[in-house]
């Protein structure tokens, strides 16, 4: 009963915040009214830890929370009335939906108040505080193509400081760990979750932050100093890395972000080893053969880095749930970045190295598979069978890569060249998946 009153609460305060929103709409912007919206809410899932017993309740209130927001949506009377108070911004976003999701996951997922707490905390302060900041005092730009979001330094400055100050004092105050590891917790959380807002777009970052903020806890809170100090350490490395492959090849400033964020993602959640796959396709994808002329003109947006990576951090944040699988998945994340190695090889040398079809799509095999697959296979103890269907998904994707080549101009990327790269990868690595785990007892050993 106390459930079901806490529940009829919270929707009642989601109901009476988008009508003072509304009310309040002649001296608020778009965007103020949806801030307000957005804090006032995430305060309210806040005390879901204390008001809540069964967990299933928030489940539930989620689903008639998201029901409505979609009713809101497309009920016109509804959309132009108190609905323009949280959807009368310009831009598209599903921040809403988004937001009830990552606030039921998170609730559902955590152990300890704190794992609930803090990834909810920087979703609510963090990113309402950043967004006001920068639109009203953000003057340095970062984005450098059109495919990219407007954000500004100023910003994301201040999303660091609030995500840092959101993560020091529940640490501090609910947990035994120890001050300097609570400061290097914060900085490397305040870190992470700046660069999520930073490449966000569409509103995901209400997805993402609450969930990569809670992975990052829930694997590094009993770590010991020295290796979050060795973890801080592997990122300035990165960082140099990424540096220069900036230098040399046409990705844009967010990428290098981008960049850094799928590498602070896969070495947090699966570690030093995992990291290889994506290291080798990113130093790779643009130096052998170097880019040059043409080609290097081609300025490509993060959104290339998320095409390439997208699939392979699915199946790592697979494995974090499914530690048994952990040795299957790896072969699958590495044949993720193995068939987009072979496909951004053949792509290169068809549009911009003047070469045959035949040569391209042999350049790319062979690339992926000396590059990645060799290591994959060395890694893992992947028997010469497992080994020989690793290959043949990457050579059985090569006709979709001819094909789509063929059907998009690959010297002007755009949103369909990027889906049609991620659904061809995929979808040949879910099949791999299946497979391998129907046939299994090919040979894995355990991969850390």
């Amino acid at each position: 009963m106390i459930d079901f009153l806490a529940a009829v609460g919270v929707l009642i305060l989601l109901g009476g915040i988008m009508a003072i929103a509304k009310l309040l709409s002649k001296r608020l912007t778009p965007e103020g009214s949806r801030k307000t919206i957005h804090i006032t809410m995430g305060c309210a899932a806040l005390t879901f830890p204390f008001i809540f017993d069964n967990r299933m309740s928030v489940v539930y209130l989620g689903i008639i929370a998201i029901a409505a927001l979609l009713f809101l949506r497309v009920h016109k009377g509804l959309r132009e009335g108190v609905g323009t108070a949280l959807l009368g911004i310009q831009r598209k976003s599903l921040g809403d939906i988004y937001f009830v999701i990552s606030i039921v996951i998170v609730y559902v997922m955590h152990k300890s108040v704190f794992e609930y707490i803090i990834p909810i905390a920087v979703l609510t302060f963090a990113d309402s505080i950043a967004a006001l900041i920068g639109t009203s005092y953000g003057r340095s730009n970062m984005a450098q193509h059109d495919q990219e979001a407007l954000k500004s330094k100023e910003g994301s400055v201040m999303f660091f400081i609030v995500a840092f100050i959101c993560t020091l004092v529940p640490l501090q105050l609910m947990t035994e760990i120890g001050r300097a590891e609570v400061l290097v917790l914060s900085f490397l959380i305040g870190f992470l979750a700046a660069i999520i807002e930073v490449v966000s777009r569409h509103g995901n970052d209400n997805l993402l932050l609450p969930l990569l903020t809670y992975s990052f806890l829930r694997e590094n809170t009993e770590q010991s100093l020295e290796t979050l100090f060795i973890n801080f350490g592997s990122m300035l490395f990165f960082v140099a890395i990424i540096f220069i492959v900036y230098k040399l090849t046409n990705i844009t400033k967010l990428s290098i972000l981008y960049s850094l964020l799928v590498a602070y993602v896969v070495m947090i959640l699966g570690g030093l080893l995992w990291i290889i796959p994506p290291l080798i396709l990113f130093i790779t994808f643009g130096t052998l053969p170097m880019m040059k002329g043409e080609e290097k003109q081609m300025i490509q947006s993060y959104k290339a880095i998320e095409c390439n990576a997208i699939v392979g951090v699915i199946f790592l944040y697979v494995s974090v749930f499914f530690p048994e699988y952990r040795d299957l998945l790896y072969v699958s994340f590495s044949l993720s970045f193995a068939i987009h190695l072979a496909i951004n090889s053949y792509s290169r040398m068809i549009n911009f190295g003047g070469k045959s079809v035949a040569f391209s799509v042999a350049f790319g095999l062979v690339k992926s598979a000396i590059l990645i697959a060799l290591p994959a296979f060395a890694i893992t103890g992947l028997n010469l069978i497992s080994f020989a269907l690793f290959l043949l998904f990457i050579a059985v994707s090569m006709p979709f890569a001819v094909a789509l080549n063929r059907k998009f101009d690959y010297k002007i990327v755009t949103d369909s060249t990027i889906n049609s790269n991620k659904s061809l990868v995929g979808a040949a690595t879910a099949v791999f998946t299946v497979i391998i785990g129907l046939i299994g007892g090919l040979g894995f050993y355990a991969v850390p």
